[in-house]
């Protein structure tokens, strides 16, 4: 007989270093084949389904690109141990069954298989913020907006970037949940990449994420000679921030983080459509 570990109340992003290590987190983006949105969607209602029954699962959310590249898929992947992405969630019949129909239908752009180069995949560790907060009603919406933010930084400054995005994570955490306000506020830390840090963001809907979540990338996006060669999301949606720069949060936070940040910086929009966020832990009993 051995004893399998107890996890007991409720384990939060908030409350990430109750375990021996932080929450591990994969950032995914999947280029899909022409046309291939909605049978990347089928596939998913399976692996989102299992993945909530995971004992190591946290999070498993996925949506479709908003940056002009509708069939590209974003996910996050949430764990609480590394394990139960490398090991765990790769290991079920219902993916190795998922993604046996993802390569019958040719789902990937351009060479199929678990290994293809079409799947770009960032680890990080969770460093600090929230990913689902008690006093919003849709906390667990699966059809949120959400940003994913890319700061690259020397590796010695990093440990700044990532202090002054978990403080600026705090401040919106404690404001009164309304409408229009963050969903989610994660700050991550690439575990392969010592000089990428990454904020995800999480809004109800596509129209308050655009107005609100990218102030501070626009900012930078205006800095044309700094970052020459950048990809943006598209002129339309830059036009429409542009009007709505008046938060004075996220102009502090730029002014925090300006000074150490390097050449690149880029963000990516995308409208969710399946998934979990920040679950409960699955209870191991005695076997």
């Amino acid at each position: 007989m051995s004893t399998s570990p107890s996890f007991i109340g409720t384990l939060s992003s908030n409350d990430f270093t109750i375990m021996s290590c932080p929450l591990f987190f994969v950032v995914a983006r999947v280029v899909g084949s022409n046309g291939s949105l909605e049978k990347w969607k089928e596939r998913l209602v399976g692996l989102c389904g299992v993945s909530a029954t995971e004992p190591l699962g946290n999070s498993y959310y996925w949506g479709h690109d908003l940056d002009g590249e509708p069939d590209t898929l974003w996910g996050l992947e949430g764990y609480t141990h590394p394990a139960g992405f490398f090991l765990g969630h790769t290991s079920t019949d219902t993916f190795k069954h998922e993604m046996r129909l993802a390569d019958e239908d040719k789902l990937l752009k351009t060479v199929q298989g678990i290994g293809s180069p079409d799947y770009h995949l960032h680890h990080y560790d969770f460093a600090g913020g929230w990913l689902k907060r008690e006093d919003d009603d849709l906390k667990d919406s699966k059809d949120s907006a959400v940003a994913v933010v890319h700061l690259w930084t020397s590796e010695r400054d990093r440990s700044l970037v990532i202090d002054r995005l978990t403080d600026f994570a705090a401040s919106r955490r404690a404001i009164k949940f309304n409408q229009g306000s963050l969903q989610s506020c994660g700050v991550l830390k690439e575990v392969t990449q010592p000089n990428l840090t990454t904020l995800w963001l999480r809004y109800v809907d596509s129209k308050n994420s655009l107005i609100l979540c990218l102030l501070f990338f626009l900012s930078f996006a205006s800095r044309e000679s700094r970052l020459n060669g950048v990809r943006y999301i598209s002129a339309r949606s830059q036009e429409d921030l542009k009007s709505h720069l008046v938060s004075e949060e996220y102009k502090n936070l730029l002014a925090s983080v300006e000074p150490v940040l390097s050449l690149r910086v880029e963000t990516h929009l995308s409208q969710s459509f399946n998934g979990h966020i920040d679950q409960r832990p699955i209870t191991l009993g005695v076997q």
